[in-house]
């Protein structure tokens, strides 16, 4: 069960403790993730754990961030307020405002009259290769460096041993849920996925392990690569995991052909085992809304992770 949202009441209690100098600031809720309650405070953000689970990610991300900013050309979220006990009675921390809009927000700031610009001249023609050069200098970080921070290793065992486990969780809290057909699917994509050792033959990297159009901001006026933020689920894994957003998500916001320029940037790697890590990724994306709705008891979750995999469903699939 996640702990429940915070009260403005109990925010600023938490800041005259451990951040005084923005109790009195004002304050607003700015976004609710899978993880994390954010608030805006002044020039600040603030971010509140939703589950036990993610407040010891609270703590130990803030030590990676803050060594590796000067390791990175774009700027990130670097938290310099951290209280060990706030709302909830859980760990909080909060890092400056980062500038820029998320990329899910970005078309929302443009005028009417410009809305119906293609996706590929709203952003940048350069967006592709400054998420590149990004990638290539985030997976570059010295891995026992991230090891002594604290970072948490997910090698090719721990990592099918987390997909065993996930496949696991689907079958007994999701399968009730779903149609034969989408339970076909599922064994066969799970199957086929646990069942080819190459997918957890990897050298582990320091991942970002959640890029996506909100946690990548944009400048609302250039289109450019303007900062990343939550990091908390930092980890060392599976380099190719990060490439999730260039190889599935460049179609999607209309900047495909910026592809190559954001893989030239980075540097080799194995294109093919790649696109098989972040298709199955893709693949698991409404399994996650599923399993998440359940816990938090969330029916609009579950409902939409329900609409997103009978979306994905092959035409002509039989049920086994």
């Amino acid at each position: 069960m996640a702990w429940s949202k915070p009260e403005t009441q109990e925010i600023r209690a938490a800041l005259r403790r451990y951040a005084p100098q923005i109790a009195d600031q004002p304050l607003e809720f700015l976004a609710e993730g899978w993880a994390i309650w954010a608030f805006r405070a002044g020039d600040y953000v603030l971010r509140f754990p939703k589950r036990p689970g993610t407040a010891a990610e609270v703590n130990g991300s803030r030590r990676l961030v803050a060594e590796l900013q000067a390791h990175l050309s774009t700027p990130i979220s670097v938290p310099d307020v951290y209280g060990e006990h706030g709302p909830n009675d859980a760990p909080f921390a909060g890092h400056p405002f980062v500038p820029g809009v998320s990329l899910i927000t970005a078309a929302q700031l443009l005028p009417a009259s410009a809305r119906g610009i293609p996706p590929e001249i709203r952003l940048a023609p350069t967006l592709g290769r400054e998420i590149g050069v990004f990638l290539r200098e985030l997976q570059s970080f010295p891995v026992d460096r991230a090891l002594e921070l604290g970072v948490p290793l997910k090698d090719g065992p721990a990592q099918r041993v987390d997909t065993i486990e996930l496949y696991e969780d689907v079958i007994r809290r999701a399968f009730p849920l779903l149609s034969c057909e989408a339970r076909t699917y599922a064994e066969r994509r799970f199957d086929a996925f646990l069942n080819e050792p190459a997918n957890f033959q990897f050298e582990p990297r320091l991942i970002h392990h959640d890029l996506d159009r909100q946690n990548l901001l944009s400048d609302p006026e250039s289109g450019s690569l303007s900062g990343v933020i939550d990091w908390e689920g930092a980890r060392i894994g599976n380099p190719a995991i990060d490439l999730w957003f260039p190889l599935i998500d460049f179609a999607n916001l209309g900047i495909a052909g910026q592809l190559q320029d954001c893989i030239d940037a980075y540097g080799p790697f194995d294109r093919e085992r790649a696109q098989a890590i972040v298709e199955f990724v893709d693949f698991l994306w409404p399994f996650h809304d599923i399993l998440y709705g359940l816990v938090i008891e969330d029916q609009d979750f579950i409902e939409g992770g329900l609409r997103d995999l009978n979306a994905s469903l092959p035409s002509g699939l039989t049920c086994d």
